[in-house]
């Protein structure tokens, strides 16, 4: 059976999720519907993805399987009156609204509703990087089961205790920002080396995949990796010597605690 689903907001994250979810058949196009205020978006959406995009998309509500926020944390408010109204206690609504609260959530919609919070990966676009997803005890087995299908047409999902939020969103979601350093980094030392910048952005980059998919494949920890590449009085022991005496595992440790100390006081 065909499910509904209704977005409140028709902003890039929305566009992104609605995108992977037609591509990847877990709904069809005419069964989502979209509600943005915005004319001219709404006509953009209904050419490009066959949805049915409108200012107002309260009526779809009633009938809708899931309702996903996806608008800016200050909306939801007026978000979550709207579908106070006009969606019934047995449809799912899965925000994506950042620091918005199980606990606000039933506050604004009653805390019979059924809320599952999501804290979105920020790789979407290439099918890897994880989502956090909690869900209050109003949520059945099988609505779960849905709910993370649909999460996982971004990528990955991982069931969290909402208290970890901070540090999801620190670790993994701000996580990339240290590979694209790291990639950028490297960039500029293989043109110090002599190579082109093109050159050495394909050497990174594939050596990054590469590594990427012997660690997701083999299940091996980097540092047995690390240790079968530094043959005794090597090149690469030679740059790794480098990398401890310069405090580069200090440095990265520290960086992301720093991220997760700041997220938690947000």
């Amino acid at each position: 059976m065909s499910k509904k689903i209704v977005f409140c907001g028709g902003g890039n994250m929305a566009e992104g999720v609605m995108r992977s979810l037609i591509k990847r058949e877990v709904v069809k196009s005419e069964d989502i519907a979209v509600s943005e205020l915005n004319p001219v978006r709404c006509a953009y959406l209904k050419e490009t993805y066959g949805v049915n995009a409108m200012v107002d998309a309260s009526g779809a509500m009633k009938e809708a399987d899931m309702i996903i926020i996806a608008v800016l944390p200050k909306i939801v408010p007026v978000v979550a009156k709207t579908i106070k109204e006009a969606a019934t206690a047995e449809t799912v609504v899965l925000s994506i609204a950042a620091g918005v609260t199980i606990a606000s959530m039933e506050e604004m919609l009653g805390a019979d509703r059924k809320i599952v919070r999501v804290m979105p990966n920020t790789l979407g676009q290439s099918g890897n990087g994880h989502s956090a997803v909690c869900l209050n005890d109003n949520v059945s087995e099988e609505e779960k089961a849905f709910a993370l299908q649909v999460l996982e047409a971004l990528g990955q999902t991982i069931v969290l205790p909402e208290n970890m939020f901070g540090e999801f969103t620190a670790y993994s979601c701000s996580g990339p920002m240290w590979l694209y350093q790291m990639a950028d980094v490297l960039i500029d030392a293989g043109v110090y080396a002599g190579f082109s910048r093109s050159d050495a952005r394909q050497m990174v980059i594939k050596n990054m995949l590469g590594v990427a998919m012997i660690l997701d494949e083999s299940g091996d920890e980097p540092k047995s990796r690390v240790s079968e590449m530094c043959s005794p009085g090597g090149v690469t022991i030679e740059g790794y010597k480098s990398l401890v005496d310069e405090g580069f595992a200090s440095a990265v440790m520290t960086s992301v605690d720093k991220a997760v100390k700041k997220a938690n006081a947000i």
